[in-house]
């Protein structure tokens, strides 16, 4: 059974590169522009691991984050996040909001893909 992640970044270009090179490895995609819109098609799709970017409008991703641990079905979901906020300060915020890899931009698409792999 293919596995099925969610891509979640307010940036169109950088939602597209990254479907395009998750897609490549033969996993399903679903897209979301923010955190309240990945909630919703989490509501109607099961997905096995969500790749979200921290700052978007209406829901950041640690907002998506801590929503997700908060319920049941989704406490043990890996969560990648990917973001151009480096500092330690982010990465703490990242992590205690229950995300369990944090990468910055810029990164590998062989990174990304690793962390993937081996979280699934």
């Amino acid at each position: 059974m293919e596995k099925r992640i969610l891509i979640v970044d307010d940036c169109d270009t950088t939602r597209k590169l990254l479907t395009y090179i998750v897609r490549e490895r033969g996993y399903k995609i679903f897209g979301a522009s923010n955190g309240l819109e990945a909630l919703e098609v989490m509501a109607g799709n099961q997905v096995d691991m969500v790749v979200t970017d921290l700052n978007m409008p209406q829901m950041d991703g640690l907002e998506l984050s801590r929503n997700l641990r908060s319920q049941d079905v989704y406490k043990e979901i890996p969560i990648i996040m990917v973001t151009t906020e480096s500092g330690e300060a982010d990465i703490k915020m990242g992590m205690s909001a229950g995300v369990t890899t944090y990468l910055t931009k810029p990164f590998s698409p062989q990174r990304l893909l690793y962390e993937i792999e081996k979280l699934l």
